[in-house]
């Protein structure tokens, strides 16, 4: 019976550690100084376009940059699933990116200004819930 319990206890003390050190290696994935600069002075250029289309493209590659130096891996999608509870409205940040897609694919995608602001608005969120911005 001490035996068992023995075992048990460190099973216990085993899966703790392994949380912990998930915990840790999430939290951790933080950008160094001169690459959130970097990021910053890029979405800087991008808001200057006058160009939607081409702007709210070059958000959603600067925002898979970002992700990818945060230690996200595959395509943007992928890393919007691995990232979701970074931040708090992931939905939006869907959007964005769809709309990006809606461009990418769709020959006569029209891009309204409310759908410019939104998904621009969307984008700018998520850089500051990546603490970016």
């Amino acid at each position: 019976m001490k035996l068992l319990l023995q075992i048990v206890l460190i099973f216990i003390l085993v899966d703790i550690l392994i949380v912990g050190y998930v915990v840790y290696k999430r939290s951790r994935r933080r950008l160094p100084e001169k690459v959130i600069q970097e990021i910053q002075d890029k979405w800087k250029a991008i808001i200057r376009q006058k160009d939607q289309r081409h702007a709210i493209m070059d958000a959603d590659k600067l925002l898979d940059h970002a992700l990818t130096k945060m230690g996200y891996k595959g395509s943007l999608g992928n890393k919007l699933k691995q990232a979701g509870a970074r931040f708090k409205n992931v939905n939006n940040v869907w959007k964005a990116h769809k709309v990006r897609n809606n461009i990418a694919h769709q020959i006569d995608y029209k891009i309204t200004d409310k759908i410019y602001k939104d998904s621009m608005l969307h984008f700018k969120q998520a850089f500051k819930d990546l603490k970016i911005f």
